[in-house]
C-alpha cells in the first residue's frame, strides 16, 4: 500500500473513533484550501513555523498571563534571533541530524558535538540548496560561512538543547515586556486580565488562564480543540467572559476587516464551543461574553467586545464550515474547496 494510501486510512480512522479534534488552524486551513490540510494534516508534511511574529505573540501572550511559566517555554540566546530564511536552514540541518541528545546515555549526550556548525558544512550546503538561499554565490564555502557565525552558532546550539522551547533574543524579550506595560496601563483592559478570585468569590468565580480545552460534536464524528487564553465564569452574575489576545501588524481600526480576512470569528465561535462543552449543564445557559484583546503596530491597545447578534451569527457559520469539513471527510475529496466541488461557480 502507498505511504499516502496508509496514511489516508490512518485518518479517516481516527476521525471513526473520534479521535480526530479540529482546531482554528486546521479548520481554517480546510476553508482556505482542502489540499493543504490534506498535506497537513493527513500525510502530515506540514512545515513548522518559526515566524518570528509568532514567537513574538506567544511571548506576549505567555508574560501577560503566566510569567512564571518563561523558563519552561522559552530559552533565551545571548546573541541575536537569525532571519527566517536562515531559522529554516538551521531548522533543517538540526532536523536531518541523527541527535543523541536524551538518549539515556549520559556519556553521548555529553561528548555529542554535532551542534558545533563548523562540523557541518556538507549539511549546511544541502540545507540552503533545498531553502534556496544564498545560491547566487557561486564559491560553496562562502555560502556555507555565511550560516557558520557567532549568533547562528549560539541559536542553532540552544535550537539543538531547547527541544519543546521556543528561542528569542533579548530584544524579542524586552520588547514583549514593554508592550505589557502597555497593556497593563490601560486600566479597564490590565482589570479583565488580572482580576483573581477573593476570598468571597472563591466559590462563585473560577478564573483559567491559557487552558487548553477539547470537545466532543453531536452531529459529527470528529471534535473541536484550542487553547482559549482566557475564561472567567461568574456563578453569581451568571455570565462566562471568554478574552482572546491579538497582535497585529496593522492597527486597531482595521481591526474588523482583519476579523473577516483570518476568519477570527471562526476562532471566536470554536472557543466559545469549547468552553460551553466543558462546563456542567446547568451552567451552559450562562451569559457569553467575548473580547478581542487587540495591540497594534503602534502599540496602541482596544478591547472589543463581541455583540450577541455577531455571536449568534458565528455560532451558525461554525456549523456551516463543520459541514464544509464533514463533506470533504466522508468523501474523501481534497482537490478543490467545498463550493468548487459542490456547485458551478461563474463568473
Amino acid at each position: 500500500m502507498r505511504k499516502d494510501k496508509q496514511l489516508e486510512k490512518n485518518f479517516i480512522e481516527s476521525v471513526e473513533k473520534g479521535r480526530f479534534n479540529f482546531s482554528y488552524s486546521s479548520l481554517n486551513r480546510m476553508i482556505f484550501s482542502p489540499q493543504l490540510f490534506y498535506k497537513d494534516y493527513i500525510l502530515k508534511d506540514r512545515e513548522i513555523r518559526t515566524d518570528k511574529h509568532l514567537i513574538e505573540g506567544k511571548l506576549l501572550h505567555l508574560l501577560l498571563l503566566q510569567p512564571e511559566e518563561f523558563n519552561k517555554q522559552f530559552s533565551m540566546i545571548p546573541g541575536k534571533i537569525p532571519s527566517e530564511a536562515v531559522r529554516r536552514v538551521l531548522n533543517e540541518v538540526k532536523d536531518n541530524l541523527p541527535l543523541p541528545l536524551n538518549s539515556g546515555d549520559p556519556e553521548v549526550e555529553q561528548n555529542w558535538e554535532w551542534e558545533k556548525l563548523s562540523l557541518l558544512n556538507k549539511e549546511i550546503n544541502t540545507a540552503l540548496k533545498h531553502q534556496n538561499l544564498y545560491q547566487s554565490m557561486k564559491d560553496e564555502a562562502k555560502r556555507v560561512a555565511k550560516i557558520q557565525t557567532t549568533d547562528n552558532e549560539d541559536y542553532y546550539r540552544f535550537l539543538c538543547t531547547s527541544e519543546g522551547k521556543d528561542i528569542v533574543d533579548q530584544d524579542m524579550y524586552d520588547k514583549a515586556l514593554a508592550r505589557v506595560g502597555i497593556i497593563r496601563d490601560n486600566e479597564p483592559i490590565n482589570a479583565l486580565l488580572t482580576k483573581e478570585t477573593t476570598d468571597f468569590e472563591i466559590d462563585t468565580v473560577e478564573i483559567h488562564n491559557e487552558a487548553f480545552l477539547t470537545c466532543t460534536l453531536n452531529d459529527y464524528n470528529f471534535g473541536l480543540k484550542g487553547f482559549i487564553d482566557r475564561y472567567m465564569i461568574d456563578h453569581d452574575k451568571k455570565t462566562i467572559t471568554i478574552i482572546d489576545i491579538k497582535t497585529t501588524g496593522k492597527t486597531i481600526t482595521d481591526f474588523p476587516e482583519t476579523v473577516e480576512f483570518y476568519n477570527y470569528w471562526l476562532q471566536a465561535a470554536i472557543y466559545i464551543n469549547l468552553v460551553v462543552r466543558n462546563l456542567e449543564k446547568d451552567v451552559q445557559n450562562y451569559e457569553i461574553k467575548f473580547n478581542f484583546i487587540v495591540i497594534d503596530k503602534y502599540n496602541q491597545v482596544y478591547n472589543f467586545p463581541v455583540s450577541k447578534d455577531s455571536i449568534y451569527k458565528w455560532g451558525v457559520g461554525l456549523n456551516g464550515i463543520l459541514d464544509m469539513a464533514d463533506y470533504h471527510i466522508k468523501e474523501n475529496k481534497y482537490d478543490l474547496p467545498y463550493d468548487f466541488l459542490t456547485k458551478t461557480i461563474s463568473l
